[in-house]
């Protein structure tokens, strides 16, 4: 059976590019190159449409904290504190005094994060960024044309 046959509904490929997304790099080559065999277009797309945390991190400051505000805040705290120690400063304008607090406190109790959370909180925002999408708070659309899926069902 075609690991492609699953996806190949509606919202399919949304679920297929976001558990590519999630994957450990290893994985994602794997299931590219599965996708690539049985449709080299899916796989074009998917790449074109992929996300990663050094984007995302890239995005304008006021992006950002539209995502981290919707992030789980020890995930939040783990992707500032594996940015560098003063990271969080630069953000310190777009939260609420008590949100900024909350999250300054817990980066300040993560001592150095393990490679297992870092993960994890990078998931968390991709995961957040497509809800995020989906739900009309961002659009990709503004942030990136190439990354809106309206082209890709």
């Amino acid at each position: 059976m075609s690991i492609l046959a699953r996806y190949r509904k509606p919202g399919g490929f949304k679920q297929l590019l976001q558990l590519i997304e999630t994957s450990q790099p290893v994985k994602q080559a794997k299931l590219l190159e599965v996708v690539a065999k049985e449709d080299p277009k899916w796989a074009d797309l998917i790449k074109a449409k992929r996300i990663n945390p050094e984007m995302v991190l890239s995005w304008k400051p006021e992006e950002l904290a539209v995502i981290f505000e919707h992030m789980n805040p020890r995930h939040c705290a783990c992707v500032f504190k594996n940015m560098g120690p003063d990271s969080i400063k630069s953000y310190a304008t777009l939260f609420t005094g008590e949100k900024y607090r909350d999250l300054k406190s817990i980066v300040d109790e993560i001592d150095s994060p393990k490679e297992s959370e870092v993960i994890a909180a990078h998931n968390n925002m991709l995961e957040t960024v497509r809800y995020l999408d989906e739900e009309k708070k961002i659009d990709l659309r503004f942030i990136d044309p190439k990354l809106d899926l309206g082209d890709a069902a």
